[in-house]
C-alpha cells in the first residue's frame, strides 16, 4: 500500500448550517472506489458553521485529480438539488 501523500483542501461556502450538514450527509454516503489510493474527509469548519471542508489524500496526482473532480461534480449537484427543494 501506497502512502497517500497528495492532499488537498477545498473550503465549500453553503447558505447556512442546515445546508452544511445536508451536504456533508449526502457526500458520506457515497462509497471510495479505491480507498487504498484515494480517501476523502467531509467535515463542517469549526470557525464558520455554514462551511464544509473536504479534505482529500491520494497516492499519486491523478488519483487526486480524478477523485476531486468526481467530488466536486457530485457537489454541486447537491447544492443545485438543495437550492431548488428549499424553496419548496
Amino acid at each position: 500500500m501506497l502512502a497517500l501523500n497528495h492532499t488537498l483542501e477545498i473550503k465549500i461556502p453553503l447558505q447556512n448550517e442546515r445546508f452544511a450538514h445536508i451536504a456533508q450527509q449526502v457526500m458520506n454516503v457515497d462509497p471510495i472506489l479505491k480507498p487504498d489510493s484515494f480517501q476523502v474527509e467531509y467535515i463542517i469548519d469549526p470557525n464558520d458553521s455554514g462551511t464544509l471542508l473536504a479534505k482529500f489524500s491520494a497516492e499519486d496526482d491523478r488519483c487526486l485529480r480524478v477523485g476531486v473532480n468526481n467530488s466536486v461534480a457530485s457537489m454541486l449537484t447537491i447544492i443545485e438539488s438543495i437550492d431548488e427543494l428549499d424553496a419548496l
